[in-house]
């Protein structure tokens, strides 16, 4: 089977899409061995934040020569970017091989679509003899599949709302839920301003050696520091803003202090000056009006990009030139909260696309209109395909206006490809 063919294969072979529990998938990846994937082994789990946190890692390895393999999920544009070395996606021949060899050692144990992905992931960084392997978890932590490596540093982002019907309803039980990476006399980072009480009950617990953003790390206008080995605040001058969140960098810079590593002010200007990821926070030049894209898709990034937009208009006023409108083309899972996400930002959109994306788990384009209030409902269409939403916008925007595009992965990756930016 080829890739496709293959991908068609492991999304039909186990009955459920999210099926929790380290199980099956434990059994099966300590008989491929590849429970300890790497010499060295970051382990990212959180709400928001985590994709930038590995961006970040993979881009401090670069700095000091090391060979590093990344997987993030999900993807925006083909499979292969779940799985990264050295700022290459692997082959369909390196996956197709790591599929063969999980299928052949499952025996009789059915495994999800995830699980086969997490798996191949490992499998492709033993084989490629990596330095360091950079997981990021997928929902949750406890019970994700990649919780089945032995991380030797582990990483929580931002704690928000999200997946709460797997997770939990409330912070707290969603926070117990992403200790699950923690583990005993082992450094966990937390990059989120006000964890709750539970990640400390959870640490002392587990005996893990909490890392606290603002106390031991963090990044601010002018300045990054963290802490090292001795205990010593380790400081380093900013030149500028990076362009992901300044949380998951911080993360990452006492993740790299914790694994061992020094971090010099070259390597880190490099960083934050060149560390980019497709979807987040990602402007595309070559059009009449000005572009963003980002993945926001649960009340807490929609409050991040809000401020971002805030912080937008307020430079744009500054340099004498008009704030212009906002149009918005948006396409969100059913399972999201979308009338939050909507509340929070509609204060800054003039106009919104609501767009139906070509994936089951979407809502139709008149959900998403029902999510909006009544006046913003007013200043709203529907468009039963995301091409059609982006050409309505593209041709309504002027030169000093700003299309955004937000939402779940699948409108951003349409929009890419529509505006042909994707490499693949």
């Amino acid at each position: 089977m080829n890739l496709p063919e293959w991908l068609t294969h492991i999304e039909n072979l186990h009955p459920l899409k999210w099926d929790l529990g380290l199980e099956r998938v434990g059994e099966v990846g300590r008989r491929l061995d590849v429970i300890k994937p790497a010499p060295l082994t970051f382990l990212i789990a959180g709400t928001n934040g985590k994709g930038s946190c590995c961006e970040y890692l993979a881009a401090l390895c670069q700095t000091r020569g090391l060979r590093a393999g990344k997987t993030t999920s999900p993807h925006l544009s083909i499979f292969n970017e779940r799985i990264v070395i050295d700022g290459d996606v692997a082959s369909d021949v390196e996956i197709v091989a790591a599929f063969e060899s999980i299928d052949d050692a499952r025996g009789d144990i059915s495994l999800s679509y995830f699980e086969f992905s997490a798996l191949a992931a490992l499998v492709v960084f033993k084989r490629s003899k990596v330095d360091v392997a950079i997981l990021e978890i997928g929902l949750g932590g406890r019970l994700d599949a990649m919780n089945i490596v032995e991380p030797d540093v582990s990483v929580i982002t931002q704690i928000a709302m999200d997946h709460e019907s797997w997770l939990g309803d409330s912070l707290s039980k969603i926070a117990v839920e992403k200790a699950g990476v923690m583990r005993g006399g082992k450094h966990c980072i937390v990059a989120d301003p006000s964890p709750p009480d539970s990640i400390y009950e959870c640490a002392t617990e587990k005996q893990s050696q909490l890392m606290l953003l603002g106390q031991d790390f963090g990044l601010a206008a002018e300045q990054a520091w963290y802490t090292e080995s001795d205990g010593e605040k380790c400081r380093l001058a900013l030149t500028g803003n990076g362009h992901l969140p300044a949380a998951s960098a911080a993360a990452a810079l006492q993740a790299f202090s914790c694994a061992g590593y020094e971090i010099n002010q070259e390597a880190l200007t490099t960083v934050i000056e060149s560390t980019r990821l497709p979807g987040r926070m990602q402007w595309l030049q070559g059009f009449k009006h000005s572009l963003l894209l980002d993945v926001a898709h649960n009340p807490n990034a929609a409050s991040y990009l809000q401020d971002y937009l805030r912080d937008y208009l307020r430079d744009r006023l500054a340099a004498k030139k008009g704030p212009g409108r906002i149009h918005a083309i948006v396409g969100m899972y059913g399972d999201k909260d979308i009338a939050s996400v909507f509340a929070i930002l509609d204060a800054q959109i003039d106009r919104w696309y609501l767009c139906e994306m070509s994936d089951p788990r979407a809502a139709s384009a008149e959900e998403l209109r029902d999510a909006l209030s009544t006046e913003a409902g007013s200043r709203a269409d529907t468009y039963d395909k995301v091409r059609i939403g982006c050409d309505s916008a593209f041709a309504a925007a002027k030169e000093d206006d700003l299309v955004l595009v937000f939402g779940s992965f699948p409108v951003v990756a349409e929009v890419l490809k529509i505006t042909g930016n994707v490499d693949y």
